[in-house]
């Protein structure tokens, strides 16, 4: 099977494979197995994937456990930026997150990344998740160990006047904010089982 990684979209092949039964009345009425699903960190039962369900309001989200061979189709979130042309036809390139997404594609850098969030599921539905003025989340696979100085250019291209962005490194331990790195030596983790405080994200011990 293809890599799964946090942030990523599955879908599943029919709407028995997720236990509505047990999840929010609003499920039942809003997801489908047409709708993707997306992947989470949380640690899972054997053979099972942990995988979130968004709504259509924006606190509507709720987590849960699908099998891993009920997975149909794999989307990694690094695809829905990997051209700088599709970008621009975009039926949501006037969105000011995805110009942004637009002009740092245009540059080619030395690590995967994608983006996630509600533009990330805007992109992969062709459904308008996000509010204009919303912000984007952007991650950055880094497998092997970075310095911080590492990722000041792409910081910069960033940074425009469009909107806010926040940038999240993924390391083979768990995820942690770009900003926060910047501001101090230690960050928060995000890993599997909760979050550590850490100055070095990819420490084989954590």
């Amino acid at each position: 099977m293809q890599i799964i990684n946090p942030h990523d979209f599955v879908w599943v092949g029919s709407n028995n494979d997720v236990a509505i039964e047990s999840l929010p009345e609003w499920v039942g009425s809003q997801w489908n197995s047409k709708l993707p699903l997306t992947v989470y960190r949380n640690k899972a039962d054997e053979n099972k994937l942990t995988v979130a369900i968004r709504g259509i309001k924006p606190h509507q989200r709720v987590t849960t456990q699908i099998e891993k061979s009920a997975i149909t189709h794999i989307m990694n979130v690094e695809s829905l930026v990997a051209n700088s042309v599709e970008l621009q036809r975009s039926m949501f390139i006037a969105l000011p997150p995805v110009q942004v997404l637009w002009i740092i594609s245009q540059t080619k850098w030395p690590w995967q990344w994608g983006v996630t969030g509600s533009c990330a599921y805007t992109l992969a539905t062709d459904i308008q998740s996000m509010l204009s003025d919303c912000d984007l989340d952007v991650v950055i696979r880094c497998p092997h160990r970075q310095e911080k100085e590492d990722f000041a250019e792409f910081a910069i291209k960033a940074n425009t006047p469009y909107c806010p962005i926040d940038i999240h490194i993924e390391t083979p331990k768990g995820g942690f904010s770009l900003a926060e790195w910047f501001k101090n030596e230690q960050v928060t983790l995000h890993t599997p089982l909760g979050d550590i405080m850490t100055a070095d994200p990819w420490n084989e011990k954590l």
